[in-house]
């Protein structure tokens, strides 16, 4: 049988037949959807209007490279222990904690009077995102049972990729007509009223295992270890090539011996042995190749247009519909056939459509925007047909109990994928044009007039997508072995 609908149950009911559970479905829907929305929206807003804020700040490159990826560092090195510190203290508590310190962060970041204060406010607007997104997915996760489950997670995954996305457009609106303060200063009455309704309304509906430790040593080594390969592959863009080799080691110790002491504790901070379930395995494995293939998209299309071609940060926003339109129409049909058909089939097809996006990028040189945006469009419809079947199997792979660590491991799996994409892409930038060069395009700076500067540019774009586009490919080949069937454990539920 697919790893659609357990036997005995019809595939198309999302809502519960008992009114009151069915209204809790709906409220747990809508806030975490908002929750998604915003702490994805902040991922990209700021990127568009990052040459602006140069300019007004006076903020050198390596700082503002620094305010672009902090927010997502933070995520990334803190989704672990915040999702197993929910698993011992209650889910719904710890999102709502989520939006309280999303909000006044928010606030920081629009009075600050300086890039490094801007810096400090991000690194908090990311503790507060971290809270959201290691929690949204297990709380909606426990409250829609396995046959509207993908329904429901398409329809917030669809929010989250829309943010990230359409935060682009937003962006250029906001920045052209109020300034960029009010990026965030908008999430103010939106955070506001998120943190209220979660606090007065979400239940708890998963048992909290109150009487396991927490991992606190496995917490500072992960930590240590993200943050510093992060900084190594940052001082490789920086063309600081001398301490590269020794964070990059440092980095990569530090997380051996995290997994070393992973396996030794009876808490771990990350279950390891839900990897032994070949459905969650497999799937996450993708996730993080299809984040590596695809997570410097967006800015890397943003820095084209308003580098490569001269585009206003408006105008680049605009140019982006295409992959943001293309996820709102395919997600949710996605999250309705893979409650009916399975996950396997839809996800590796998505992938297979991602690398053929990637490959039309690569080899369009930026010389017709026709041919773009049909790349982009096809890249929104594979990420569409992969993200939310993909996450309703993951997830409906593991016990109750550990939905919270497995739903923060899989948003670090792409976080780290879409972080080191990120850096990794912009190594290859800065081989081909030379970090100087480079640093043009980040700060908004003209540096790419002669002919000679636009060759450049386009063949870095060039060799960075046909490496995704080999790592998209090899993600398909890794969701295809998720197997048919889902564990027994799934249907049980």
């Amino acid at each position: 049988m697919a790893d659609g609908a357990p036997t005995g149950e019809p595939a198309s009911r999302s809502w519960s037949s008992d009114p009151a559970v069915a209204r809790h479905q709906r409220v747990v829907l809508i806030n975490t959807t908002i929750g998604a929305l915003m702490a994805s929206l902040d991922g990209s807003i700021l990127t568009v209007s990052l040459p602006t804020i140069a300019r007004e700040l006076h903020t050198g490159v390596a700082l503002m490279l620094w305010i672009m990826m902090g927010y997502t560092v933070m995520i990334t090195a803190l989704l672990l222990p915040f999702g197993r510190l929910a698993d011992l203290h209650g889910r719904v508590r710890m999102y709502g904690y989520g939006f309280v310190i999303f909000t006044v962060s928010s606030a920081l970041c629009g009075f600050a009077p300086s890039g490094s204060l801007l810096l400090v406010g991000r690194l908090i607007q990311g503790v507060g995102s971290a809270l959201l997104w290691s929690n949204s997915t297990a709380i909606l996760t426990d409250a829609f049972p396995k046959t509207g489950r993908g329904f429901a997670l398409g329809i917030n995954q669809v929010a989250a990729l829309t943010g990230s996305v359409g935060g682009l457009l937003l962006g250029g609106v906001i920045t052209a007509t109020l300034g960029w303060r009010w990026i965030f200063f908008v999430n103010l009455p939106i955070g506001t009223f998120g943190a209220l309704w979660t606090f007065l309304a979400l239940r708890e509906i998963a048992t909290v295992d109150r009487g396991d430790r927490f991992d606190w040593r496995g917490m500072a080594l992960f930590m240590t270890g993200i943050l510093l390969l992060l900084l190594g592959l940052t001082e490789i863009i920086q063309g600081n090539d001398s301490t590269v080799p020794w964070l990059l080691s440092a980095g990569i110790v530090a997380l051996a011996i995290f997994v070393w002491a992973e396996m030794q504790t009876e808490s771990p901070l990350i279950d390891l042995k839900l990897f032994k379930n070949r459905l969650f395995a497999f799937g996450n494995l993708s996730l993080l190749l299809n984040a590596l293939a695809r997570g410097a998209l967006m800015f890397l299309m943003v820095f084209a247009f308003q580098g490569f071609d001269g585009d206003s940060p408006l105008m680049a926003g605009i140019k982006m519909l295409p992959l943001s339109l293309s996820i709102i129409i395919v997600g949710p049909i996605a999250g309705r056939m893979s409650d009916r058909m399975g996950s396997r089939e839809l996800s590796s097809g998505g992938l297979l459509v991602t690398a053929i996006s990637l490959g039309i990028l690569a080899f369009s040189g930026l010389a017709s925007y026709s041919l773009v945006a049909v790349g982009l469009a096809l890249s929104g419809i594979g990420n569409g047909l992969f993200n939310s079947p993909n996450t309703s199997a993951v997830m409906g792979a593991v016990p109750p109990d550990r939905r919270g660590v497995a739903a923060s491991t899989r948003t670090l799996l792409f976080n780290t994928g879409q972080l080191f994409s990120m850096s990794l892409s912009f190594a290859i930038l800065a081989g081909v044009m030379g970090s100087r060069q480079l640093s043009g395009f980040l700060a908004g700076a003209d540096v790419a007039v002669a002919a000679g500067g636009h060759a450049a540019f386009a063949h870095g774009l060039t060799e960075a997508f046909t490496i995704s586009a080999v790592l998209s490919i090899a993600a398909a080949g890794l969701s295809a072995l998720r197997g048919k069937s889902e564990p027994r454990v799934a249907h049980a539920q």
